[in-house]
């Protein structure tokens, strides 16, 4: 009986002894998606100035993002309307150390760290607008919140807002304008 009572006694001082919250090094959970708050229990967004900004590349097709600034080990990015709290778009194949999660029942709606190793800013995020109609629905921003370590991250970093079109609809408008010079060219004749 006193050994059971001894190993209880050392099981409850080794429970007082562990973190108030273990690191998620396989990734923010899927309730983090609107808060983006990385649910480390006892510890606080850091208040003053990040190290950390998001660059945007926008192609054709889709936009490269990256996070500038020193390594970092957890991310949490996502894509939003400017008034909007949900994710829009699709991310592409997520580069090596992250992964891709479904916020708000949208399928590789957002990124996130699958492991706790260093990420840089040669780390390159691919996104891909949602289907646009007539360019009605086309200014976006990107969200991140970056953890350097457990303790340390910035909460809802936010990038300069993009507006794209669908490339169907700049396609369509290409050609239009195509054919009526030709029109006009023929017109002319």
């Amino acid at each position: 009986m006193e050994k059971a009572q001894f190993r209880l006694a050392l099981l409850g001082l080794f429970a007082l002894c562990w973190p108030a919250a273990s690191p998620l090094p396989n990734g923010a959970p899927l309730g983090s998606c609107l808060s983006m708050s990385p649910k480390h229990r006892g510890i606080t967004p850091q208040t003053g100035e990040s190290p950390h900004s998001i660059q945007l590349q926008v192609s054709r097709s889709s936009v490269q993002v990256n996070i500038m600034g020193p390594t970092y080990k957890g991310i949490l990015l996502e894509a939003r309307y400017p008034s909007g709290n949900t994710t829009v778009g699709m991310w592409a194949t997520a580069p090596a150390n992250t992964k891709t999660i479904s916020c708000f029942n949208s399928d590789h709606s957002a990124i996130t760290h699958s492991n706790t190793n260093d990420k840089s800013s040669t780390t390159v995020y691919t996104w891909n607008p949602p289907p646009l109609k007539n360019c009605s629905e086309k200014t976006f921003v990107f969200l991140a919140t970056v953890a350097q370590n457990r303790g340390t991250y910035w909460l809802k970093l936010t990038s300069n807002e993009i507006s794209l079109c669908s490339s169907a609809v700049k396609n369509l408008s290409g050609f239009a304008v195509l054919a009526t010079f030709m029109i006009a060219g023929l017109a002319a004749f």
